[in-house]
C-alpha cells in the first residue's frame, strides 16, 4: 500500500516478494511469479543488496518452484547463501543453504558430492549456533539420511530407525513448538521410508507431518 500511494523505494522489493509468498498460500501460483520476478527486477534496480538473501529465499526457495524446475534455481540460492553470509543476515543465508541442498537432492546430485556440501553447510550452521533453529532441520535430516543411503543400510536411518541426533533435534523443536522444523524432519524421514520400502512407516510419517 505504501508503495503504491507513495512510489517505489529500497523497501518495496521485500514488500513484494512477500506479497509473492502469500500469494502461494491461495494456490494463485502464476500471479505469485509474476510479482516474484518484479520483486527481483526492483531489487536490481535499486541495489538493495541488503535484501538480496531475503528475497532470493522467498522467490527462488519458495515462489519459483511452483512454475519452473527447481535445478534452475539452485544457482540462485547458492548466491543468496553467499549474499547473507556477506551482508550479515545469517538466519536467510541459512534458510538459503536449506533450500540448495533439498533442491539439490531432488534434482538428483551425486550423494558423494551432496554430502560433502550437506558437511561444510553444518560446520557454518555449528560456528553461527543455527543448529536447533528450523534453518537447519533439513539440514540436518538430510545429512543423516545420505549418509545412510551412501552405505547402503537396509533400513531408514530416521525417525524410524530411532537415530540419537534426530530423536534429540526432535525433542528440542518439541520443546520449543518448532513445527516448521518438526515437518522437515518428517518429510525427509518419509522419503527415506518410501525408497526403503517400508510404506507403512512412510505413511506414518505424513501423518505425523500434518498433525504438527
Amino acid at each position: 500500500k505504501l508503495t503504491l500511494r507513495h512510489g517505489i523505494c529500497k523497501e518495496s522489493c521485500l514488500g513484494m516478494s512477500s506479497f509473492s509468498f502469500a500469494l502461494c498460500q491461495f494456490y494463485d501460483f502464476e500471479a505469485a511469479d509474476r510479482i516474484g520476478r518484479l520483486s527481483v527486477l526492483l531489487l536490481e534496480k535499486c541495489k538493495a543488496e541488503e535484501y538480496r538473501s531475503y528475497i532470493y529465499l522467498l522467490y527462488y526457495g519458495n515462489v519459483r518452484c511452483w512454475n519452473v524446475h527447481v535445478e534452475q534455481s539452485l544457482e540462485k540460492l547458492l548466491h543468496g547463501y553467499h549474499v547473507g553470509m556477506q551482508t550479515g543476515t545469517i538466519e536467510n543465508a541459512m534458510n538459503n543453504a536449506s533450500c540448495f541442498v533439498m533442491s539439490s537432492f531432488v534434482c538428483g546430485q551425486n550423494l558423494v558430492e551432496l554430502k560433502r556440501e550437506i558437511d561444510w553447510f553444518r560446520k557454518k550452521m555449528i560456528e553461527y549456533k543455527r543448529t536447533i533453529a528450523h534453518v537447519g532441520s533439513v539440514i540436518l535430516t538430510l545429512g543423516v539420511f545420505v549418509s545412510n543411503m551412501l552405505i547402503s543400510n537396509d533400513c531408514p536411518s530416521l525417525i524410524g530407525g530411532q537415530n540419537i541426533e534426530i530423536k534429540r533435534f526432535l525433542e528440542q523443536a518439541t520443546e520449543k513448538n518448532d513445527t516448521i522444523a518438526i515437518c522437515h524432519a518428517y518429510m525427509v524421514g518419509c522419503i527415506e521410508a518410501y525408497i526403503f520400502g517400508e510404506y507403512e512407516l512412510a505413511l506414518n510419517m505424513i501423518m505425523k507431518r500434518q498433525e504438527a
